[in-house]
């Protein structure tokens, strides 16, 4: 287990933290429900875990009373801790469903909104996380770029857990060291890079990253001072119409992810339509909902008529 996976944990309870430092299995996610038993995901599979550290599969459910639970109060301890004891702090990021700790790992959470007019004030009584394990696997888009055209710009696909900014990470590290383009990654949440006090925990290569800057702003400031070939960003959303457009009048291509399972359900969804409009991304890449950072489909947008 790295250190910062480690300092997770170690918000916890000794007896959770105990019992995760000992277990041995890659873990994609850690779900945790207060006074329920935790569940862990490998390779997008559930497990239950038991107080020595074993983990047993989720058909088993009933055959013992031995798992591991998290008390509300020690999720609400937690949850204190994860937030470095500064709840203002992570305020935004709070009231979005979310707050990314030092390592790229991103934590959702569930809990009581505390709302004002239509927005949301604050979240209290957190009775529920989702712990996002980030890990940086060197190499993982190869494959990928053998597949695809990076030059006409590329929308990447997929449903939660699929390595959809697992991919981009390795896709910024690879094109900017290995391909010499001049890539500037705009990210927004630390996620891809994971960068702590101006430094990233992962390998970013030789890219330009702009951290915890809002995309619109990021991208503009890049094109405009860093002169990129390329921008690699997260989580693109029909409010980014603008500056997805602004990329394509400087003649800067874009490598960027949506959630989204399918073709037909991406041109039946209005923000990711709006899009592919754009023009701006010459292909659109699906990966594989089961498996993890590996292409399913790959479509053409020249090809495709819009509405």
């Amino acid at each position: 287990m790295d250190k910062t996976l480690e300092n997770v944990f170690k918000c916890f309870d000794k007896d959770f933290y105990t019992v995760m430092k000992n277990i041995k299995a890659n873990i994609n996610e850690v779900r945790i429900r207060s006074d329920k038993p935790v569940v862990l995901y490998i390779k997008n599979k559930p497990y239950f875990i038991l107080k020595n550290s074993d983990i047993i599969p989720l058909e088993k459910l009933g055959t013992t009373n031995n798992y591991v639970i998290v008390t509300f109060a020690s999720l609400k301890n937690a949850f204190a801790g994860l937030c470095e004891y500064s709840i203002y702090k992570h305020q935004n990021d709070i009231n979005n469903g979310f707050i990314t700790v030092r390592g790229g790992h991103r934590i959702g959470i569930c809990g009581t909104a505390v709302n004002n007019t239509n927005n949301i004030k604050s979240v209290i009584d957190i009775t529920s996380m989702n712990i996002r394990i980030a890990r940086q696997y060197i190499g993982c888009s190869e494959i990928f770029l053998k597949s695809i055209n990076i030059k006409k710009g590329v929308l990447i696909c997929g449903v939660p857990s699929t390595g959809k900014t697992t991919l981009l990470r390795d896709l910024s590290r690879t094109l900017s060291e290995n391909y010499y383009e001049k890539v500037s990654v705009i990210d927004e949440r630390s996620e891809i890079s994971s960068t702590f006090n101006g430094k990233s925990i992962f390998d970013m290569g030789l890219c330009d990253v702009y951290c915890n800057y809002p995309k619109s702003k990021a991208i503009i400031q890049a094109i405009r001072t860093m002169s990129p070939n390329l921008i690699v960003c997260d989580e693109l959303t029909g409010d980014d119409i603008e500056s997805v457009i602004y990329t394509i009048n400087y003649g800067v291509k874009l490598i960027a992810t949506v959630h989204c399972d399918n073709l037909n359900n991406a041109l039946k969804n209005p923000s990711i339509l709006s899009l592919l409009k754009t023009r701006a991304f010459g292909e659109i890449v699906f990966l594989e909902s089961k498996s993890f950072c590996k292409i399913d489909k790959i479509y053409n947008l020249e090809d495709i008529e819009f509405d």
